[in-house]
């Protein structure tokens, strides 16, 4: 059974993965500024009352995050920071990833995160399993290198 990774590495493939997923946001920013400038104007884009915060955007950019966790978990059980650290997801019972183990997951982290980052630090206990790990169903493990 392989080991459950511990803090540092999760919080630097996390780093790693927010770079990939900040350009993701802006690409899809200008694309959805883009698309309003066209559909309502750009007198009314620079007019808006909200400055940029339109719940339709936001629940865009909520997606982009929960379709690129979730893509990647599904797909390959890892992010491309989690490849770079060598990180794997996996259930806790050994069956298949499901789109309900990412979509817990990704809840789960945003709470752990919330609460000032105390579901991350449950990590640094024996075990090393955060509250999205345990609320998922999930771990996180690290692998050996390959040759």
């Amino acid at each position: 059974m392989l080991p459950n990774a511990p803090l540092w590495r999760r919080l630097a493939a996390l780093v790693y993965d927010s770079f990939l997923l900040f350009g993701l946001l802006m690409l899809f920013g200008y694309a959805a500024l883009g698309l309003e400038n066209l559909l309502l104007g750009s007198s009314h884009v620079e007019q808006s009352p909200t400055a940029g915060g339109n719940p339709l955007v936001f629940a865009g950019m909520l997606a982009v995050i929960t379709g690129f966790y979730c893509t990647f978990w599904l797909r390959n059980r890892q992010t491309l920071g989690m490849q770079a650290w060598r990180l794997q997801l996996e259930t806790a019972d050994g069956s298949p990833l499901t789109l309900k183990h990412c979509l817990v997951r990704l809840l789960a982290g945003v709470i752990s995160m919330g609460c000032v980052g105390l579901g991350f630090l449950w990590c640094l206990l024996p075990g090393h399993c955060t509250w999205h790990d345990k609320l998922s169903g999930t771990r996180v493990t690290v692998h050996e290198k390959r040759q």
